[in-house]
């Protein structure tokens, strides 16, 4: 499920060995007997053939409205992190490890009461910075500073008004730009601010409110008109924003702006000053994603009063940091972010809130724990050589495509010899020596954390562009698709049960991991990654041809789904749905090519009266099980472009080699005849 999505990334969060008497590991069936109901045909339902036990005997937790094996992985991981950074704390660890880093960043955010006992005295010296701004200069210099790398969603954290990723150019694959988003905002989007409805000017009022508050906690005078003038000057911020929608079209985020320009074409703001005090001041090139931001945002810098302004900056100051501040200014962060916009009954657990930003400030020590318990070099070896199996068996698909035109396909095929899949965790890991955490500094080090990787980040400003690059830690279950550059990256925490066992059956994990793995290589290629070359630079290399030819194929995936109806109100989308469905018939086939090359030609171990083939189609289908209520079923077919996971199963229908495997024949529910499957890749 993707999380945050633009077309020059895509980043998906999210899953025993038994010995013979010598000793040496044997494969395990991961599709234990109860977890299949052979009182079902495989050919009528293979879904609840595949997943019948389980969907019997698994019930949907207390407050939550489905359950999958994505929640199955993130809680078990979520478990695992958590023991790794709690025993941490509690070990008597060398000065200057990572281990004695990550154990002090979390039991110093664990310290509620000395964080109380200090109040605002660790923000008095950023607060004396405010004060001291007295005009444009000194203003453009303080935003500068602010300049932060951590981009979430399509805008930058609220407390900045621009946010920076550090990349190679969409034009240009030897270099990296500076990426430069909008931000500033403190209510989730721009339509928070200028929806006029009844419900979002409601909503604006508690924004207001909850900016006094924070206003009034710190000591400042008049909070109520003050608060209104900070409301106003992000009304105004929002009002300049690019809508969502522009950051679906990467074409519209292709705007590169030498130094020069930023004085031109968005006056108001100091850029000298600006650029000079965010690290920036050797930089001549840039990629302006959202222009009408720049420009507005530093027309409202010589527009607005530097009152506002410095009200603005203390008030996300404080809110910024909320987290290791007092217990009322966390209280009021959550009776607005928690209840009001998230719906939250009560406020996160502190441990758990101490490890998300533990995670945040240390992500790769935290996976170097992991990966030594959880991952290690064999398990790693196993997937890597399954991913090299994936892409040799998608050269050959690539090869034999029917609707690409010759001179498409070499274009293709030099993408994938091009193409980087990182497995696991990075070959070289971050280096935190110079990163200094002191147990009982809670903001001391958040402050600390952020700066380093700020630093980090700017300085690949001055290195070759590296497409393995990690842009996930290797503890969360998730994928990372990166069309520019060239590159893929599939987590250790994804690498594990349910979908990949590093000493289980091969089978298994070609049909579970192995598909997943090759659908988000087929993106691609996809109409997602067409416009995309070898070197992640923008570039069409499809024809118009090769697109006609592969929406007519596409039309008969989109008449498929229109036809599963799991109510008699209720059918799937076909077109809404149609890019993942594709996506899951090319991994589904993509793999099976891929796990025959495994075999090298001998024939699989049956285990537990299944044979191999049998194994791969039922962990394809274990994939997708998920039990869910009514309510959850019509909103996922209403607003998701994935489908039920019945129907994603259903792919099977697709693939001769099910037919085989399960005896499929005329008559069954399932069956489809040889010139209605569908095979686009």
């Amino acid at each position: 499920m993707p999380l945050f999505r633009t077309t020059a990334v895509i980043i998906i969060f999210f899953g025993a060995v038994f010995l013979n008497v010598a000793g040496a590991p044997v494969p395990q069936n991961t599709n234990t007997q109860d977890e299949i109901d052979r009182s079902t045909k495989p050919g009528d339902d293979f879904y609840r053939y595949a997943n019948g036990g389980w969907l019997k005997n698994t019930e949907i937790p207390v407050g939550r409205s489905s359950y999958d094996t994505r929640a199955m992985l993130n809680e078990k991981t979520a478990q695992r992190v958590r023991e790794l950074i709690q025993n941490a704390a509690a070990a008597q660890a060398a000065r200057d490890s990572i281990t004695q880093k990550i154990g002090d960043y979390y039991s110093s955010y664990m310290d509620e009461d000395g964080i109380e006992s200090k109040g605002l005295t660790p923000l008095a010296a950023e607060l004396a910075r405010i004060s001291d701004i007295t005009d444009k200069t000194s203003l453009s210099v303080y935003l500068g500073s602010t300049l932060n790398n951590e981009v979430e969603g399509l805008t930058a954290n609220a407390d900045h008004i621009f946010g920076v990723w550090i990349n190679q150019g969409f034009e240009d694959s030897q270099h990296n730009l500076p990426h430069l988003w909008q931000g500033g905002l403190g209510m989730p989007d721009r339509d928070s601010y200028i929806d006029p409805s009844p419900k979002m000017a409601g909503l604006r009022a508690q924004y207001q409110s909850h900016i006094a508050a924070v206003l009034k906690r710190a000591g400042i005078a008049d909070p109520e008109p003050r608060a209104a003038r900070v409301l106003s000057l992000e009304v105004r911020i929002a009002q300049s924003h690019a809508p969502d929608s522009d950051a679906a079209d990467v074409f519209k985020q292709n705007n590169p702006w030498k130094r020069a320009d930023f004085s031109v074409k968005a006056p108001g703001m100091d850029w000298n000053s600006y650029f000079h005090s965010a690290g920036l001041a050797e930089q001549s090139g840039f990629i302006v994603w959202q222009p009408s931001a720049v420009t507005g945002t530093s027309a409202l810098v010589k527009s607005e009063s530097i009152d506002t302004w410095k009200d603005y900056l203390r008030f996300h100051l404080i809110e910024h940091y909320s987290s290791v501040l007092p217990r009322d200014v966390a209280a009021e962060d959550f009776a607005f972010y928690g209840k009001i916009l998230s719906g939250a009954e009560q406020a996160q657990d502190r441990s758990t809130s101490a490890i998300a930003a533990t995670n945040a400030a240390l992500g790769q020590a935290v996976g170097q724990l992991y990966t030594q318990r959880y991952f290690p070099p064999e398990a790693r070896a196993k997937a890597q050589a399954m991913a090299s199996d994936l892409i040799t068996a998608f050269r050959a698909r690539i090869s034999n495509l029917t609707w690409m035109l010759p001179q498409t396909k070499q274009k293709a095929l030099a993408k994938l010899m091009a193409f980087k899949i990182g497995i696991g965790y990075p070959d070289a890991w971050i280096d935190y020596s110079t990163l200094h955490v002191v147990r009982g500094d809670a903001i001391g080090n958040m402050r600390r954390a952020e700066a380093f990787n700020r630093l980090r980040n700017l300085a690949q400003l001055k290195k070759p562009v590296d497409p393995i690059e990690w842009p996930i830690n290797p503890q969360v279950p998730g994928a990372v698709i990166m069309f520019s550059p060239n590159a893929e990256f599939f987590s250790a925490a994804i690498l594990q049960p349910p979908y990949f066992d590093g000493h289980g059956d091969a089978a298994s994990n070609y049909g579970s991991a192995g598909a997943g793995m090759a659908h988000e290589i087929s993106h691609s290629f996809d109409e997602l990654g067409n416009i995309y070359d070898a070197q992640g630079r923008l570039g069409n290399w499809w024809t118009a041809d090769d697109l006609a030819n592969y929406r007519a194929a596409a039309a008969k995936m989109v008449a498929q789904f229109d036809g599963y109806c799991p109510l008699p109100d209720l059918c799937v989308k076909g077109k809404q749905v149609l890019g993942e469905n594709i996506a899951d018939l090319a991994g589904l086939l993509v793999a099976h090519d891929a796990y025959l090359l495994s075999l090298k030609g001998k024939t699989d171990v049956v285990i537990d009266g299944l044979t191999g083939e049998q194994r791969f189609f039922l962990a394809f289908s274990q994939r997708w099980r998920r039990n869910q209520g009514e309510s959850a079923l019509r909103r996922q077919i209403t607003t998701d472009t994935h489908a039920p996971g019945e129907y994603r199963s259903d792919t099977v229908r697709n693939v001769e080699a099910w037919y085989k495997a399960f005896g499929i024949a005329p008559g069954d529910k399932l069956y489809l005849k040889p010139e209605n499957r569908i095979e686009i890749w």
